[in-house]
């Protein structure tokens, strides 16, 4: 079984390792699914070559799914966390210059 299907909490028990794995799957499809959106209307916007502030509508939809992605992206880092312990990162938003 693959290391992103086992939580520790999840060691011995087959419904709380299923219940994590379907959530890391879940999670994952969705920041591919925010990503894409965001990343068309992005794209849009540059093919225009327009700001965003000039954009109306789609600006709006620009900010919910970055708000959304920012949602699932903290859920992953939890779900990371759940399975790797909270100190297995190598490199951390703190790590980078203006913490971007």
């Amino acid at each position: 079984m693959p290391l992103a299907q086992v939580s520790r909490a999840a060691i011995g028990n087959p419904r709380a390792r299923e219940r994590d794995a379907v959530d890391l799957e879940e999670t994952l499809a969705k920041i591919v699914e925010l990503s894409q959106e965001e990343l068309h209307i992005v794209r849009k916007r540059a093919e225009e070559k327009t700001p965003a502030r000039d954009h109306g509508q789609d600006f709006h939809d620009m900010q919910r799914a970055a708000d959304r992605l920012d949602h699932y992206a903290h859920q992953l880092r939890r779900l990371h966390d759940n399975e790797l312990g909270q100190n297995w990162r190598h490199e951390s938003r703190s790590d980078t210059p203006h913490g971007s």
